[in-house]
């Protein structure tokens, strides 16, 4: 028995079905059989590691920073990251510490001296320690939907502050 004749006939008595539709029929069938058996990557759940994330704050410009050590930037405390302007959610203190701005002064026997820069009574560069859980991808470390690096800009915000911060180490 012929499936196909010469007039593109089903089996002889459904009517005629063009090459075309043939065609399309049987792309759309591969499409749908592929779409069902090739296995996804996407419905793994990606497991989660404690990481800790080291941030670098340049220049904030502040009245009394210890009061902004003491009662905002406490370890302890939580905070909200923001990285490449999404937000990522809340993230722990670990530790806060304010580093020295230093001036290069020369001295009279040809030497170099790093001195306290006497100019700078507002401003302050912090390094600010965070930990929380990080996703793990192929590609790496990822908080929420931004992948973790070193030079990511983010934004830290707690109830007495909102700086920008660059992290400077990841480590997990």
């Amino acid at each position: 028995m012929v499936v196909w004749n010469f007039k593109s006939r089903l089996f002889s008595t459904f009517p005629s079905i063009s090459l075309f539709w043939r065609r399309l029929l049987l792309v759309i069938l591969l499409v749908v059989l592929s779409i069902i058996s090739y296995p996804h990557s996407s419905f793994a759940q990606p497991s989660s590691k404690p990481v800790e994330i080291d941030l670098f704050v340049q220049g904030l410009s502040v009245r009394n920073p210890k009061v902004l050590l003491e009662q905002g930037l406490k370890p302890g405390t939580q905070t909200d990251i923001t990285l490449r302007n999404q937000p990522e959610g809340k993230l722990n203190i670990k530790s806060v510490q304010q580093l020295p701005i230093t001036i290069s002064v020369p001295q009279p026997n040809g030497s170099v001296k790093e001195l306290p820069d006497p100019k700078e009574n507002f401003r302050m560069d912090i390094l600010i320690t965070l930990t929380g859980q990080a996703n793990v991808q192929e590609q790496g470390l990822y908080l929420g939907k931004s992948r973790l690096k070193i030079g990511t800009p983010a934004e830290i915000e707690g109830f007495n502050y909102l700086t920008k911060a660059t992290v400077i180490d990841v480590r997990s």
